[in-house]
């Protein structure tokens, strides 16, 4: 098919890299070319990825972000002031500074500064969050090792749980899930009482 107008490609964010669609169809390119639309906001190193997929090899392209005020970010209480910013009118294009002189609104480059950092603050909580999760599987971890070098077996022969440890296979099986979001100090004191295993 030789008219590209109608197609749409939809994608994760690992198709906002190393890709090249290309619009070759003159009508599409003399309207504005390829329209990348974002239905979420990355850290800013992935946005000038996405960014990048459209207006390639000299043809135009466009970019527009639609995004769900419902879900996080910008359904957080603390982000409500952003959120109103943003679905402010903005300022009009081509002002020298991101803000109008005329009024309070943001340029679209500003709100999308805006939304970037947004971004970016999430990342130290999401990092926080997978610091604690690594915290919390290193020590269930820790537990599982040394439980099984106190109740031995022949792993090619033996189901689990284990007819020679039932009772404490299964107690290890329901520990394992009660605590997989339990802190590392709360499962160094559970393993002790209920195992009697010392965790470091």
């Amino acid at each position: 098919v030789d008219d590209n107008r109608c197609r749409v490609t939809v994608t994760d964010r690992f198709g906002g890299r190393g890709h090249d669609f290309q619009v070759v169809d003159r009508e599409s390119n003399a309207n504005g070319g390829m329209l990348v639309v974002a239905t979420s906001v990355p850290d800013e190193r992935e946005w000038i990825q996405w960014k990048g997929r459209t207006a390639r090899q000299d043809r135009p392209g466009q970019f527009h972000v639609i995004l769900d005020q419902s879900v996080p970010p910008l359904s957080e209480s603390k982000n409500k002031k952003i959120l109103a910013k943003l679905k402010a009118p903005s300022a009009v294009a081509g002002s020298t500074s991101t803000r109008s002189k005329a009024s309070d609104a943001l340029t679209d480059d500003a709100k999308i500064e805006m939304l970037l950092d947004l971004s970016d603050d999430g990342i130290g909580d999401r990092l926080k969050q997978f610091e604690g999760e690594q915290a919390t599987g290193e020590k269930l971890n820790e537990l599982t090792e040394k439980y099984y070098k106190m109740h031995p077996r022949a792993y090619e022969d033996e189901e689990w749980p284990c007819a020679k440890y039932l009772e404490s296979d299964i107690k290890l099986r329901r520990f394992l899930g009660v605590h997989a979001d339990a802190s590392p100090a709360e499962i160094r004191n559970a393993a002790k009482s209920e195992f009697g295993i010392e965790l470091e």
